[in-house]
């Protein structure tokens, strides 16, 4: 059962031995559980993975002409899994870039190496991310006397002294983008664009999936957003903080609940099946 804020501080309270209360900022023992609940919400965030966390979400466009391939992580988000952007179907000629590897490389190629330009089905389509080192070395190969090849400045900033640094990134306006990098955590910059549909790429035709970090408000009403089996976890980790900040005494069956609910949260806190961190190993003929 969801519980919210007012509802979990009057809970605790009750465990304290508190006075009853109506709102969380009555009184000041109120106020302190009430932090203490949003304290072990964040803790909660920091320290599990909850599926619930991981959403759909769009980038941040630049908007700018200037820079056209440069977008932005959203406020909250903390991690990214997966980039898409929306093609609209115009052509793009097929590119590959060069990566050290270890693998046969005697295999025979049976794709059709006309090379030219290849249509492309309207839709989603994957992009795949690089290392900021790779990204520059392959939109360097990019030939400054075609048509179709850009440059754009991005500044950013030495954390050391802070100060100002312009960098020049080469791009390509003439096809739906393929690849890209993230660079101090916050820009992500692309390869390329189609000038035919827009000016920019658009947050509209971008869809990732990552972990989003949901905020907590301090209001009576305000519902964390956790899966029913989570609350006691939360309502625990709370309670026990409580009683060692307002009683400074620990409350020992309140952290025992906490061990057995997060022995149950890594096997139970996704919705359908995940495979176990052994399942996940590589299977190397074991029997």
């Amino acid at each position: 059962m969801k519980m919210n804020l007012l509802e979990m501080t009057q809970v605790i309270l009750s465990a304290l031995n508190s006075d009853e209360i109506n709102s969380i900022g009555d009184t000041a023992e109120s106020k302190q559980v009430a932090e203490c609940i949003r304290t072990s919400y964040l803790n909660m965030q920091g320290r599990y993975d909850l599926p619930e966390h991981n959403q759909l979400f769009q980038l941040t466009p630049s908007n700018d002409p200037a820079q056209p391939v440069l977008m932005y992580r959203p406020d909250g988000v903390n991690r990214i899994e997966w980039i898409k952007y929306y093609n609209t179907g115009s052509p793009t000629t097929t590119e590959s870039v060069a990566f050290e590897h270890d693998l046969n490389v005697d295999i025979v190629d049976t794709s059709d190496s006309t090379g030219g330009d290849e249509p492309i089905t309207p839709g989603f389509g994957m992009l795949k991310l690089l290392t900021p080192e790779q990204f520059v070395d392959y939109t360097n190969a990019f030939n400054p006397d075609e048509s179709d090849v850009f440059t754009f400045n991005l500044t950013v900033n030495i954390n050391s002294v802070n100060e100002p640094n312009i960098i020049k990134f080469r791009y390509k306006n003439s096809k739906p983008p393929q690849y890209y990098c993230v660079v101090q955590n916050y820009y992500i910059i692309f390869d390329s664009f189609d000038v035919t549909a827009d000016t920019t790429l658009q947050a509209s035709n971008t869809l990732a999936f990552g972990w989003v970090i949901p905020k907590f408000q301090m209001h009576d009403t305000f519902t964390p957003n956790l899966d029913e089996a989570q609350v006691p976890l939360l309502l625990n980790e709370a309670k026990s903080l409580a009683f060692l900040e307002l009683k400074n005494m620990p409350h020992q069956k309140a952290e025992q609940e906490v061990l057995r609910q997060l022995s149950s949260l890594s096997k139970f806190k996704a919705l359908a099946h995940r495979p176990t961190p052994f399942e996940q190993l590589a299977y190397y003929g074991r029997r």
